[in-house]
C-alpha cells in the first residue's frame, strides 16, 4: 500500500465523442493541475444504481450538452490501481444530436474539437491517453481485419 493511502473510487466512464473526423473534448480546471486547463475526454464517475451506459449518456449530456444514438462500449482499464479502486468504461459515443442537462456545479468546462489524428499528443491526462489509445487500437484492428 502507497504511503499516501488508497482511494476507494466508484466505477468511472470515459467518452470518445466522434463528430465526422473529429473528437470532442472538454478543457477545464483541475485542482491537480494548478495555473493550467487541461484537455480531456469527457468522463465522470456512475452514481450509485446507473450502469456505465447510463453514466455514459449522462456525462455526454452534462458536460458537452449532447446526445448519442450511439454509445459502444470499448472497454475498460484501472485508472491507477497503484492507489486507486477507480474502474473506468470506455464508450464511443456516435450520432449526435443536441440535448440539455444540468452541469456539475464545480465544472468549468469548454468544448473544443479537433481532428482525430491531433487529439492523442493533444491530451493532458493520463486517463484519456488510455482511453483514446484503447479506441484507437480497435479502430486500427477493425481496418486490417477488414482488408
Amino acid at each position: 500500500m502507497s504511503r499516501f493511502g488508497f482511494i476507494h473510487h466508484p466505477e468511472s466512464v470515459t467518452l470518445v465523442v466522434v463528430d465526422g473526423d473529429e473528437l470532442v473534448l472538454v478543457r477545464q480546471s483541475r485542482p491537480g493541475a494548478p495555473g493550467t486547463r487541461t484537455l480531456e475526454l469527457p468522463a465522470g464517475s456512475c452514481e450509485p444504481g446507473e450502469t456505465p451506459a447510463e453514466a455514459a449518456a449522462r456525462e455526454l449530456a452534462e458536460e458537452c450538452g449532447l446526445a448519442a444514438a450511439s454509445l459502444r462500449p470499448i472497454g475498460s482499464f484501472y485508472v491507477v490501481p497503484a492507489y486507486s479502486s477507480e474502474l473506468t468504461h470506455v464508450y464511443e459515443a456516435t450520432g449526435l444530436s443536441p440535448a440539455s442537462a444540468e452541469s456539475d456545479e464545480d465544472e468549468d468546462i469548454t468544448l473544443e474539437r479537433r481532428p482525430v489524428g491531433q487529439t492523442l499528443r493533444a491530451l493532458s491526462d493520463a486517463g484519456s491517453i488510455a482511453a483514446l489509445a484503447l479506441w484507437l487500437g480497435q479502430a486500427a484492428g477493425a481496418s486490417q481485419s477488414s482488408t
